[in-house]
């Protein structure tokens, strides 16, 4: 196994602490998780971006700031998406960021994936189309939110993928939060509510998680063409399932259950195929 595959399932276990850190962290408004995650990668990002005494305004900085746009705005939308529907449903939509990806890096990256990666790619969204189960509490507005939160990010790791070797990762990921808390605080200032202690502890390891997940997360893409582990996200749905079924009382039927071992399927075959 190779360190980018290594490196995005550390980041996939990380990310499925955050979506259930999010949806139990409900009467928090969604938008005022997303400004506690971002300052906190703020700090911790901008310590070691001043420690390596790293130029903040590159050349690259009109990238950067791109990435840190299209990564704000799926972020906004994603956890929005979280407290409107269960949270299975939520991360299985928002992961259709990989097909986003690799149809985005066919145009930005020049990365077209193996012919015979197709098939398996299919049968990945037919899986996550399977694994979605009818929910009287799943909304348009949400459905919606979650889709373009995942073209969003689609975009945002094609980004990452530009940036190699242009950019240091921790750069990268302080570009999230300096672009993100100002898209934040039109939407802040009305909806905010004063955290208690628990609660905000619980938007601190957030923050601290998030950070964890984006160092493995950028290391991935700059490793490895999206093609070979942008598959692997699907993986997060999987841990949603857990976290549903555990936490949340949230479980699958059959139908669903049929979707997740066609992910799965779809996920060991186009990597075996991208590897060749």
């Amino acid at each position: 196994m190779s360190k980018g595959i290594t490196y995005i399932l550390i980041a996939s276990l990380f990310f499925a602490l955050i979506n259930g850190l999010v949806k139990f962290l409900k009467g928090i408004p969604a938008i005022e998780i997303v400004f506690f995650r971002s300052m906190v990668t703020l700090i911790l990002s901008g310590a070691l971006v001043l420690k390596n005494k790293e130029k903040i305004f590159p050349k690259e900085t009109p990238l950067l700031l791109a990435r840190g746009v299209a990564g704000g705005i799926a972020l906004i939308l994603y956890f929005n998406s979280i407290h409107m529907m269960p949270l299975a449903t939520a991360v299985t939509i928002l992961y259709l960021a990989p097909i986003f990806t690799l149809i985005f890096a066919i145009f930005l990256l020049k990365e077209s994936p193996d012919k015979r990666q197709w098939p398996f790619i299919i049968l990945c969204f037919v899986g996550i189309v399977l694994m979605k189960n009818y929910d009287e509490r799943v909304s348009l507005i949400g459905v919606l939110m979650a889709t373009i939160a995942a073209m969003f990010a689609g975009l945002a790791y094609n980004i990452i993928r530009m940036l190699k070797g242009k950019a240091s990762t921790q750069l990268v990921i302080f570009y999230f939060p300096l672009v993100t808390i100002p898209l934040c605080l039109p939407w802040l200032i009305p909806q905010w509510k004063s955290p208690s202690f628990s609660e905000l502890c619980l938007l601190i390891l957030i923050g601290l998680a998030t950070q964890v997940a984006q160092v493995f997360m950028t290391k991935a893409y700059m490793l490895e063409p999206a093609s070979k582990i942008t598959h692997f996200n699907y993986l997060t749905s999987f841990y949603a399932w857990l976290t549903g079924i555990i936490f949340f009382n949230e479980y699958l039927n059959t139908l669903s259950l049929i979707g997740l071992s066609f992910v799965f399927i779809g996920i060991y075959f186009s990597t075996k195929f991208s590897s060749r």
